[in-house]
């Protein structure tokens, strides 16, 4: 076999593979944008994180809706978010359309946001907050819809992991060499 069918080929592999990645990306419409430690709850759908780096972060849960400071609810909603939340780490699917709220203008980071659950599932804390009779939904104007929401995400389709797709594709594509050498080893034997 030709190198340049060789290449042809594991060229095809990694790029199939990169797609049934991003099928599976896609499968759990998530995609995690920012992680970091929740430093600071402030209502039931604020709060402040310091990211790895070092920044900090105000983040809006995306399509809820929390009491505010003079409602009903406010402090059951705080307290709600503070036990989910407080001092993990929070895994951000970070809104693609406006990235801040105010349609772009203001100081806080909209997203949907993943906390660990177990070893096999992360917990949507908008669902979580909702499904607790804490928030209401309220669908703004940005990339997520909250009808569609899933309380619990597989980590088998959490995107933050894309390195075991990268380990197995390089896995195939040496097999695909040693394969082809040994077919060509035996080729050129076969022929002697």
């Amino acid at each position: 076999m030709q190198w340049s069918k060789i290449v042809a080929l594991l060229t095809s592999t990694v790029l199939l593979l990169s797609l049934l990645n991003i099928q599976v990306t896609n499968a759990a419409n998530i995609e995690i944008d920012l992680n970091g430690t929740v430093s600071n709850v402030i209502d039931g759908d604020t709060f402040d994180i310091t990211a790895k780096n070092g920044t900090q972060y105000r983040v809006r849960l995306a399509d809820v809706d929390a009491p505010e400071r003079d409602e009903i609810g406010y402090t059951e909603a705080k307290e709600y978010l503070n036990s989910l939340i407080y001092e993990k780490t929070v895994y951000l699917d970070v809104d693609d359309i406006y990235t801040w709220d105010n349609y772009g203008a203001g100081n806080r980071i909209v997203c949907i946001t993943y906390v660990y659950y177990n070893s096999t599932h992360y917990l949507n804390t908008n669902e979580a907050l909702f499904e607790a009779g804490k928030v209401e939904k309220k669908e703004y104007a940005n990339e997520f819809n909250p009808y569609t929401w899933d309380l619990y995400i597989s980590k088998q389709e959490n995107p933050e992991f894309p390195t075991t797709t990268l380990f197995v594709a390089t896995v195939i594509i040496v097999l695909i060499i040693i394969f082809l050498q040994r077919r060509r080893r035996w080729s050129q034997t076969r022929f002697l």
